[in-house]
């Protein structure tokens, strides 16, 4: 996280957004469960800022953003409330810039840490993002934007023992700078969320044990010495191999490997065009392609768009667009305003 201090009136908290790659153990009869690998990316922010007010209010933002700023305020305060003066417990939150909702990139833990943030920094709270996650109710299961909210880059949690508040950051990498990732996006498709979401986890089979050592160990001694030696083949075959097993497990819920047909058709053909690390980000429907630079992640866009254009309805809106790996996590600045 950085911080850039200046004496001010409102705080500014930029968080950016994530992509769930996996869980390590869904199956938890070894003591510990989910666990999680992703990373953060610079495509997507969420942008929002708390000034001081005389009445608790929030700006430019849809109403049912508004109502839950007004829930995250509201928890703020219930845990807060004693460390924040009496004269100044209302608050203006503005929304400069939201991360795509439902769309497997995080908006919501973001969201919630960026308001929290911005909330604690305004009254000087002594917080960390550890505290306002716990306070927010968020980390339920993936630790993995607590972590890139906090830090950026290449994660992995350790998932959730009998006594976790949050998942413990097990590691943390920085992303190599030339990689590229190709997002493909269905604005018209949301993936599961909400109490969907759980009852989804509450309807699942048990996760095979033996499929859980199996990403553990593709994690441990493929995904991550691949990513420290800068081996993008390997990398991504480890990336797929993983979502393969989770995206399998979870097909009865999301209805298939993936939970767009049309993103699945796209990355089926980058499999079919010869890369390797193909992944769909949390329940989706966003789809990734990790490529190894700029020119190849070009070159993808551009075929993918042909492809579209010759085998989907053009009315369907789609955009493919590249991004690179955020490797600093969330800013916080302090404005006069």
């Amino acid at each position: 996280m950085q911080i850039k201090p200046q004496l001010t009136n409102f705080v500014r908290v930029t968080a950016p957004a994530r992509l769930h790659l996996g869980f390590l153990d869904l199956n938890g009869t070894t003591g510990r469960k989910f666990g999680s690998i992703g990373v953060a990316i610079n495509s997507h922010k969420t942008i929002v800022e708390a000034h001081y007010s005389e009445s608790e209010t929030c700006h430019d933002a849809p109403k049912h953003i508004q109502k839950k700023l007004k829930q995250l305020i509201d928890a703020f305060f219930s845990v807060f409330s004693e460390q924040i003066p009496l004269p100044k417990k209302h608050c203006k939150l503005v929304v400069k810039k939201l991360i795509p909702e439902h769309a497997g990139l995080g908006s919501g833990t973001q969201l919630a840490l960026a308001v929290g943030t911005a909330l604690s920094r305004l009254y000087n709270i002594n917080a960390g993002t550890l505290d306002i996650a716990t306070a927010l109710d968020r980390g339920a299961r993936s630790g993995i934007g607590i972590a890139t909210f906090n830090q950026g880059g290449f994660i992995v949690d350790g998932g959730l023992g009998p006594s976790s508040a949050t998942p413990p950051l097990l590691a943390r990498y920085t992303y190599p700078e030339e990689w590229r990732i190709v997002l493909i996006m269905e604005s018209h498709s949301q993936g599961i969320h909400g109490t969907e979401e759980s009852k989804a986890f509450k309807s699942l089979p048990p996760f095979p044990i033996s499929q859980s050592r199996a990403i553990c160990h593709l994690t441990l001694m493929k995904l991550l010495p691949a990513l420290v030696e800068q081996d993008i083949n390997v990398f991504g075959q480890s990336v797929t191999d993983i979502q393969h097993l989770i995206g399998d497990h979870f097909s009865t819920i999301q209805g298939g490997r993936y939970t767009s047909n049309s993103v699945a058709t796209l990355l089926n053909y980058a499999t079919e065009l010869g890369h390797l690390g193909i992944a769909q980000t949390s329940w989706g429907p966003t789809g990734c392609v990790f490529v190894n630079n700029e020119a190849a992640a070009t070159l993808l866009i551009g075929k993918l768009n042909d492809y579209i254009e010759q085998y989907f309805k053009l009315e369907t809106d789609y955009s493919i667009l590249m991004t690179n790996a955020n490797s600093s996590g969330s800013i916080v600045e302090r404005g006069v305003g």
